[in-house]
């Protein structure tokens, strides 16, 4: 599930990147997956089917600390002349995904635990 809003983050930055450059591309790619992101980990990846205001602020606070370190590596790598601005989104998921991941699964999604997925018959 992470790869396909992975994948749509990375169109959506191909297509601002020649009118916006590098660092705008990113942020406005990374921010408008956002909801998507936050419906697959909450029910397919974490499996918590948690209520949605009891995870947003959580959610929202690692997913703008790692857009901020996404956009931040993406103006850096952007003005080092020796990477490619089409890879610099993979450069930028290297550090970001499993940053997101684990402030997620530890942060975001802990105290949702088993009981609230039993409830739901997982």
């Amino acid at each position: 599930m992470g790869f396909g809003n992975t994948l749509l983050t990375y169109i959506v930055y191909l297509l601002l990147l020649a009118p916006t450059g590098a660092t705008i591309a990113m942020a406005v790619g990374y921010g408008a997956t956002s909801l998507l992101s936050l419906t697959l980990n909450n029910h397919w990846v974490f499996k918590a089917h948690a209520q949605f205001k009891s995870v947003v602020v959580k959610y929202y606070v690692t997913y703008l600390s790692t857009w901020a370190l996404s956009t931040l590596l993406a103006g850096v790598l952007s003005h080092l002349s020796m990477v490619n601005d089409h890879l610099i989104p993979i450069f930028s998921l290297i550090i970001t995904v499993p940053t997101n991941f684990l402030l997620s699964k530890f942060w975001v999604f802990k105290n949702t635990s088993m009981k609230e997925a039993q409830r739901f018959g997982n």
